[in-house]
């Protein structure tokens, strides 16, 4: 069956890198997360690291190892070819959790509430087109209500000077957290806008990825 869904979406909205290189080392392809890393990362470093991990034959390698490019750092990486004149790579982010959380004082709360009540602090001065893509059976999920609407009010002041906004939550597919050695799925909250202030922001547990366009948070998803 024919897919109508255009797979070059999912790959060009993922928050992991993919660059594809031609077999001169020329950049062919990259998803918008390559593209950002691209832009702090000179893609003859990303391809000698292509090269010096590439299978001998066609085919696809997962390499478990630690890649650190200032910045930004990544624990694993498939990297392979399917004909000999293109090679690429993906690279998969590194999940920082504590190892200690006590989620016995955790409560559960819906989240689009949560991103609601920030929004509302948040643009009180401020009329705002939002546009929403949420899934109406996600469950609920066990958090810190005042660190999450801070979380939330936190981002949302980085693109309160836009007029439209627009907002989307999902499950991360095929990533995860461990917390307490327990592994918990992560949900991905992405907020698109046209002006995006920059800023370094940490919260413990959650990785916060700026993008030229769009803000993407990967959140640990307690039930």
């Amino acid at each position: 069956m024919k897919l109508k869904t255009n797979l070059e979406n999912w790959l060009n909205y993922d928050t992991n890198p993919l660059i594809i290189f031609s077999n001169n080392g020329r950049v062919l392809y990259a998803n918008e997360a390559g593209e950002y890393l691209l832009s702090f990362v000179s893609h003859k470093i990303i391809y000698d690291i292509i090269i010096n991990y590439a299978p001998k034959e066609i085919g696809f390698e997962f390499i478990s190892d630690r890649f650190v490019f200032g910045d930004f750092e990544y624990s694993h990486a498939m990297i392979g070819y399917d004909n000999y004149d293109e090679i690429g790579v993906r690279f998969y982010k590194t999940i920082e959790a504590s190892k200690n959380v006590d989620l016995d004082s955790l409560e559960k709360f819906n989240i689009y509430f949560l991103i609601d009540l920030a929004r509302t602090y948040t643009f009180i001065d401020k009329e705002v087109e939002f546009i929403d893509i949420f899934d109406p059976d996600l469950p609920e999920l066990k958090c810190d209500k005042n660190r999450a609407i801070k979380l939330f009010s936190t981002i949302y002041e980085l693109v309160k000077d836009n007029d439209v906004i627009k907002t989307e939550v999902k499950i991360k597919i095929g990533e995860y957290i461990r917390l307490n050695n327990q592994k918990h799925k992560l949900l991905e909250i992405d907020i698109y806008a046209d002006n995006i202030k920059s800023k370094d922001l940490e919260f413990e547990n959650i990785t916060i990825t700026f993008f030229e366009n769009k803000i993407t948070l990967l959140v640990p998803f307690i039930v």
